[in-house]
């Protein structure tokens, strides 16, 4: 039962980490593009970084949040 309650622990604070990064990658996503096209290119293949880190964020996200649901039980 205790390393039931470390884990749900553990899953619980995993979930604020990455709520946290999501926050950032959103912020990050909603800047708007210089005016240098160079410059633009390297905002939009770090766009595209964030896009990919921003699915696999809420891929985990879903994965932890059946976890505590299936904990609940």
């Amino acid at each position: 039962m205790t390393e039931r309650k470390i884990d749900r622990k553990h899953l619980e604070r995993r979930r604020q980490e990455i709520l946290e990064q999501l926050g950032r990658v959103n912020n990050d996503l909603q800047l708007e593009l210089d005016r240098d096209p160079e410059e633009q290119a390297i905002q939009l293949e770090q766009d595209q970084v964030s896009v990919t880190m921003e699915h696999s964020l809420r891929t985990e996200l879903e994965s932890i949040e059946e976890q505590l649901a299936g904990a609940e039980d």
